[in-house]
């Protein structure tokens, strides 16, 4: 079923949900360009190309992207990561992200982040969110979005093809490895992505339990 952004209020069946997190769920955009910022600076990286490269990706491709293929990738995670844990972490959930989430049965959703798995559990709770019973974390992956390895893993866990599922996506790169894996893509507030409904969060969105399917109404914004 394609999804074009309408006024056209809409339903979409789907076997699971797969979220990202930072943008989708919580708003963590302060926390983590401060970090990131930070590490700009150290290395002498201009911050409006810092501020391109991070949307959705891994940090090692973020930092690979800004420095170059001879950066000490190693002792550059190790910074990140130190730097991430001893940070504050002032998020919040996107508007509507709680009700939407407990109106979903905890088996039929994931999340697919480029966070790491502590990382998630620590923005999630921060936010007052559940922890997913399936999570495909930075760790967990080869290759990052933009390719589909993490949620293609995350609906072979759950035991559900990927075309029947929808993802959830705030990011340009999250978007694209959505379609890469076949699935199809609600974005959130991005209003660049291919193909998909945009809605502004998950306040304009329903969700209910038809025969053992996950029934999303949808209402677009143009």
């Amino acid at each position: 079923m394609s999804l074009q952004s309408s006024r056209i209020r809409r339903s979409v069946t789907a076997a699971a949900f797969l979220f990202d997190m930072d943008g989708t769920l919580v708003d963590s955009h302060a926390s983590i360009e401060a970090v990131w910022f930070e590490f700009a600076e150290r290395h002498g990286v201009d911050k409006a190309m810092m501020a391109k490269a991070l949307p959705g990706r891994l940090a090692a491709d973020i930092i690979l992207r800004v420095l170059g293929p001879t950066a000490d990738l190693r002792a550059a995670l190790r910074w990140i990561r130190e730097r991430e844990h001893q940070s504050p972490v002032p998020v919040r959930p996107i508007a509507g992200t709680k009700e939407f989430l407990a109106s979903v049965p905890r088996d039929r959703w994931a999340v697919v982040t480029s966070a790491s798995r502590s990382m998630m559990v620590r923005r999630l709770t921060a936010a007052g969110l559940p922890t997913p019973n399936v999570a495909v974390c930075a760790e967990d992956v080869t290759v990052g979005k933009p390719d589909p390895e993490g949620f293609l893993s995350a609906a072979q866990q759950m035991g559900v093809s990927i075309e029947s599922c929808v993802v959830f996506e705030d990011a340009d790169a999250g978007i694209a490895a959505a379609h890469a894996a076949g699935a199809r893509c609600i974005a959130i507030g991005n209003e660049s992505g291919p193909q998909v409904a945009r809605v502004d969060d998950f306040e304009s969105l329903r969700v209910a339990v038809h025969d053992g399917a996950l029934v999303v109404d949808v209402e677009p914004v143009p």
